[in-house]
């Protein structure tokens, strides 16, 4: 896939310029990064990475599996790091041996060590707490924990949710959040292309995925790899959810929440219902691969 310019990420990359600064200083950082899908969270962070080329990068990222793999990211970041942790890993120690490991090889002072973990709301129970033993010990070492997460499909009682609530608390962890692309934006992505910038922000919701593709493409049909990302998220849904994106799809791209409470039979549409921009562009790529 072709790369997005990035965007209307000045201040978010700024915050994360400073974070990595006081990091650095051993006054360590979990940033916790949320955003819908396809907003560009991944692409912040590479885009972190290619102004942090003296620090020592470990990526790590759960997967949307049926059966997640536990502690998944740790054992991709220790892949990378090797030493201590990479052999409890391979001897399979314990996970509070395990995370002991890991703080020990990314504290040694002198060398900011950068740790990634990608799409945490599909982590497992045991890496949702390995995020919690490093949110509340990584304050006195030189490590910028950097976590990102889809945010729009968290329940009230989600894990994760709760576990971020409790985080919020401690002195290391920062928020960040990413918005999606501004009606400017999209039109300077469009630029060239033919498009009506207009048209194209009113049917993505500024998503940049959307976006991307709708202008490889076109707007005539969704395209293919649109439409396969939120047929996936749909397939996760249960059965009330999705009975709420049917009513959606027939009702049109935008949708009145009122009209859509009176004709969704009960259902529990408020939980479905990410914010604004997500919504938007969900429900009309929803309508449309449908029809």
């Amino acid at each position: 896939m072709d790369i997005v310019p990035l965007l209307e990420r000045e201040a978010q990359l700024a915050s994360l310029g400073e974070y990595a600064g006081e990091a650095r200083q051993g006054d360590g950082r979990l940033v916790l990064i949320a955003g819908e899908a396809g907003v560009g969270k991944s692409a912040l962070v590479e885009e972190v990475e290619r102004g942090l080329p003296e620090a020592t990068w470990c990526w790590g990222a759960c997967d949307g599996l049926f059966t997640p793999r536990p502690l998944g990211p740790l054992f991709d970041i220790a892949s990378t790091l090797g030493g201590e942790l990479l052999e409890l890993c391979r001897a399979d120690a314990p996970r509070e041996e395990l995370f002991s490991a890991l703080l020990r090889q990314v504290s040694a002072p002198g060398e900011l060590h950068v740790l990634v973990v990608e799409d945490i709301h599909w982590a497992d129970e045991a890496t949702i707490d390995l995020l919690r033993f490093l949110g509340r010990r990584i304050r006195d070492a030189p490590v910028l924990l950097l976590a990102t997460y889809r945010d729009e499909g968290l329940t009230a009682t989600d894990p994760l949710r709760i576990a971020v609530g409790d985080l919020a608390a401690q002195r290391s962890v920062r928020r960040l959040s990413l918005a999606p692309l501004s009606a400017d934006a999209v039109a300077v992505l469009a630029g060239g292309s033919g498009l009506d910038p207009a048209a194209l922000y009113r049917l993505t919701g500024g998503n940049p995925f959307y976006v991307s593709q709708a202008v490889q493409a076109g707007m005539g049909e969704v395209p293919a790899s649109a439409r396969d990302a939120v047929l996936a998220r749909a397939a996760r849904l249960g059965r009330d959810s999705r009975a709420v994106l049917d009513a959606a799809a027939l009702i049109g791209t935008r949708v009145e929440l009122a009209l859509l409470e009176s004709v969704a039979d009960g259902s529990r549409w408020k939980e479905l219902l990410p914010p604004t921009g997500a919504a938007s562009s969900m429900r009309g790529s929803w309508r449309r691969c449908r029809l």
